[in-house]
C-alpha cells in the first residue's frame, strides 16, 4: 500500500514519545553517573533495562523510517549518520513533506482523469429520437472545448466548469430514481448550463449513451 501521511505521523509520534522517554532517562542518568563516580554505586537494574529497551526501540524505529522513505524512492542519508532520535525527527519531518507532495500530485492526477472521463462520456450522448439534436450538439461542443483546454494545462481542472456536465450525466442515468428535491436541483443545474431543451430531454429519458 502507498505510504500515507498517517503512516508518517505515526512514526513521528512514536519518535516524539521516544524522545521524551530518553529525556526522562537522561535526568536519571546524571544522578547515576554522580553516584557511580563518587561512591562507586552501580545503577539499579531497572535503569539498565530501560536504557537497553530505549536503544532497541530506537533501532527498530530508525529501520521503519528508512523502509518508509525507501518506498518513495527518496534520497536517504547514510544509515550511520542517523544516530539519535533528534536525527530521526529531522528525517521524518522531511519524509512527511515528501509524502504530502506525493499525495497532492496523486489527487491532481485523479481529478484530471475524472474530469476527462466525464467530458468523454458527454461526447457519447445521443438523443433517442433525433440523430441531430442541436442543444446536445452545443453541449458536446462545450465539452470538447473544455477537454482540449484541460489537456493543454498542467494544473487542476476547474471543478465549477466540470460540475454541470457531471450533473447532466447523473440526471440522465438516475432521473427515474431521484426524489423531487434532487430531480429539481439537477434540472435547474442543467437548464442554467445548457438550456431548458436539453434539461427537458434529460429529465424525460430522451438522452442515452451511444456506443459510437
Amino acid at each position: 500500500m502507498p505510504l500515507t501521511t498517517d503512516d508518517v505521523q505515526q512514526l513521528i509520534d512514536d519518535n516524539d514519545t521516544l524522545l521524551r522517554r530518553m529525556a526522562e532517562l537522561g535526568i536519571e542518568a546524571a544522578d547515576v553517573a554522580a553516584a557511580l563516580t563518587s561512591r562507586g554505586a552501580p545503577p539499579r537494574e531497572a535503569f539498565v533495562q530501560e536504557l537497553v529497551e530505549l536503544g532497541r526501540l530506537f533501532v527498530a524505529l530508525r529501520s521503519n523510517a528508512f523502509e518508509a522513505a525507501a518506498s518513495l524512492a527518496l534520497p536517504l542519508p547514510p544509515h550511520e549518520t542517523v544516530t539519535s532520535a533528534a536525527d530521526l525527527k529531522t528525517m521524518l519531518a522531511a519524509l512527511r513533506i515528501s509524502v504530502e507532495a506525493a499525495k497532492r500530485q496523486a489527487d491532481l492526477a485523479e481529478a484530471r482523469e475524472s474530469a476527462l472521463r466525464i467530458l468523454d462520456r458527454i461526447g457519447l450522448l445521443a438523443h433517442v429520437d433525433h440523430s441531430t439534436f442541436e442543444p446536445l450538439q452545443r453541449c458536446q461542443e462545450q465539452a470538447r472545448t473544455l477537454r482540449a483546454a484541460l489537456e493543454q494545462q498542467s494544473g487542476a481542472p476547474d471543478a465549477g466548469a466540470i460540475a454541470p456536465f457531471a450533473d447532466l450525466l447523473q440526471f440522465i442515468a438516475s432521473h427515474q430514481d431521484l426524489d423531487d428535491e434532487k430531480w429539481g436541483a439537477l434540472q435547474d443545474s442543467v437548464t442554467e448550463a445548457f438550456g431548458a431543451s436539453l434539461a427537458m430531454a434529460a429529465g424525460r429519458g430522451r438522452l442515452r449513451a451511444s456506443s459510437a
